[in-house]
């Protein structure tokens, strides 16, 4: 019996050191204006990336194998 009641006390004391976390973090997020996503932030930044440049090519390459497997032509 006193183990339960040891045991109870215990998850009553984490329960609350929880609920006082939870709140202070409500209280942090709430302070934090959130962002604006905007595409007009990020357009144009790989520009002069050579390995974007060779992923849009290989991008390329493998839409173009698709549609050739499903024209037949790898057949």
């Amino acid at each position: 019996m006193n183990y339960f009641l040891a045991m109870s006390r215990t998850l009553e004391q984490r329960v609350e050191e929880l609920e006082q976390k939870l709140a202070e973090l409500s209280r942090q997020s709430a302070d934090v204006k959130p962002r604006r996503k905007d595409w007009r932030r990020t357009f144009g930044l790989s520009q002069d990336d050579s390995g974007f440049k060779e992923m849009m090519s290989l991008g390329r390459e493998y839409r173009r194998n698709l549609k050739n497997q499903r024209n037949g032509a790898d057949s």
